[in-house]
């Protein structure tokens, strides 16, 4: 039987009926992308409806990705050491009346360098920093996002 490599990643899954899970997701060592390791937002923002995640007690169960509002990251995503990215401060509203304020880090050429810019070429889950941990969110919950009034 062939076997594909992987490397666990650690997360946490909220769900669109409130439940949650943690588990680990399983990502490929080369992402097909990038020179590194597969993000799991590449894993989310793929074409595949269901995704593995195993639970702590070693069960894999699959995730139907149009059911996920945010996922807690274990580890960091977001590359902050690029000259040119931006740091913008907003507020995400949930369909749910949740919301939650961070950051979101901007790495688009200067012409485009808007939230809206961001939010409009990011994919389906996109990277929000808020309290010093990451989170992926499922855009499709999003009712709208807020720039601080600061920025």
């Amino acid at each position: 039987m062939f076997k594909i490599e992987t490397i666990k990643k650690g997360a946490e899954v909220f769900f669109s009926d409130g439940s949650h899970l943690s588990g680990n997701f399983f990502v490929l060592p080369r992402s097909p992308s990038r020179a590194d390791g597969e993000l799991i937002s590449e894993l989310l923002n793929g074409d595949r409806a269901f995704v593995p995640l195993e639970l702590a007690e070693g069960q894999v169960v699959l995730l139907q990705k149009g059911c996920v509002v945010k996922v807690l990251l274990e580890g960091n995503e977001v590359n902050r050491d690029l000259p040119y990215q931006q740091k913008i401060e907003a507020q995400v509203c949930f369909l749910s009346g949740d919301n939650m304020d961070g950051r979101v880090y901007l790495d688009l050429p200067e012409s485009h360098s808007r939230l809206s810019d961001f939010l409009n070429y990011s994919k389906q889950f996109f990277c929000l920093e808020a309290d010093d941990k990451e989170y992926l969110i499922n855009s499709r919950f999003v009712k709208m996002v807020r720039p601080s009034l600061s920025e």
